[in-house]
């Protein structure tokens, strides 16, 4: 990978400072390339042990990958991390770890008659071993080729206590046992900020700062990343009064991040903005909806509350262009999504060229 020019570094400086700039940062992701990546590591339906994820089977997934991005003229930095369908932070508090459905699930560790009262994870040493065995791998690996490695994708609190308990389990206890379900969200939120911190150290820093997983955004230092996205069925007052603390407590440990959250979980967007300043919020579209039209009002309250916003996966021009034109482009990311460089292309050209001709008469 050839050294990015210092004006692109700068422009992803100038997102997160919310900086004037003409042109948001725009990027093409292409298809869902690791959504086979776990079966060259286990059968379906079979479980998942942490001896058997090894970084090396996908090395010329993650080339060849990256050659493709490199025909996409976009301004995002893709890094290389430890497989993010893994449920990693769920396997280190115990839970068994099953290949199902083209991914990896963690099955609760709570059974349906046991007694929430008292319940603790019980930490398996061995996902943590195989998290860190994996990114130092990549690492070594690609860092002479000029590639940087970001950290693995934990969940959030609210989304690992869902995986101990059980989804519909939460949805009750939240209700009937609400300081129960806070001590194993704070327990979650401890081992959240502990692995992430464990892990982000053996990071080498690439051009005197840090590149984000998933969403390929350069910073000047340490970031990281969390979803929740259990909290698309959870109302506001839930999420706020039990949840949201613990977002805010795991993200004052980095100075750079964002929480992911998918377009159907617009009613959480207001408590959002309690979190750190120097975190952004991150809003997949989801192909069932909401559109573009009727979250554009959410988008842009997070943007007047001063807040780096990140919208992924658009792959309709028109609401690409949509978007490009309604919203700012200071402290903006848009990345498209597409099956080929071939149709990526045209799209970010698109986001590109609205936003221009908008704010070009401002």
């Amino acid at each position: 990978m050839d050294a990015p020019p210092a004006s692109l570094l700068q422009r992803h400086r100038s997102f997160w400072r919310l900086e004037e700039v003409e042109q948001p940062l725009v990027g093409g992701y292409l298809g869902d390339y690791l959504v086979n990546d776990i079966y060259q590591v286990a059968k379906e339906n079979s479980v998942l042990l942490p001896d058997q994820v090894i970084s090396e089977r996908f090395f010329d997934l993650f080339r060849q990958y990256h050659l493709n991005l490199q025909k996409v003229d976009q301004d995002l930095i893709y890094p290389v991390q430890p497989l993010s369908s893994i449920p990693w932070l769920e396997g280190m508090l115990g839970c068994t770890i099953r290949v199902m459905a083209q991914s990896a699930w963690a099955e609760p560790v709570l059974g349906k008659n046991e007694l929430l009262e008292g319940f603790e994870p019980h930490v398996c040493p061995a996902w943590m071993h195989a998290a860190e065995r994996s990114l130092l791998e990549l690492q070594n690996y690609f860092t002479p080729l000029g590639v940087p490695t970001a950290g693995p994708f934990l969940r959030g609190p609210a989304d690992v206590v869902a995986a101990l308990i059980g989804a519909e389990r939460l949805c009750i206890e939240v209700i009937d046992s609400p300081e129960q379900i806070r001590r194993l969200a704070l327990l979650c939120a401890q081992a959240w900020i502990q692995t992430s911190g464990q892990l982000i150290s053996k990071l080498l820093p690439w051009h005197n700062g840090y590149v984000l997983g998933a969403r390929w955004i350069f910073a000047s230092g340490p970031c990281t990343y969390a979803s929740e996205d259990i909290t698309s069925i959870l109302s506001p007052k839930v999420y706020k009064d039990i949840f949201l603390p613990f977002d805010k407590m795991i993200a004052t440990h980095f100075p750079y991040g964002f929480m992911h959250r998918h377009s159907t979980s617009i009613h959480h967007m207001e408590a959002l903005l309690e979190l750190p300043p120097g975190w952004a919020i991150e809003v997949t579209m989801d192909p069932t909806g909401p559109h573009v039209g009727e979250i554009l009002p959410a988008l842009r309250r997070i943007q007047e509350a001063g807040r780096p916003l990140i919208v992924f996966g658009l792959n309709n021009p028109v609401e690409i262009e949509k978007m490009a034109a309604e919203l700012s482009p200071r402290g903006l990311c848009i990345t498209v999504q597409a099956d080929t460089p071939e149709q990526a292309g045209p799209l970010v050209r698109s986001a590109r060229r609205k936003t221009a001709q908008v704010f070009s008469t401002v």
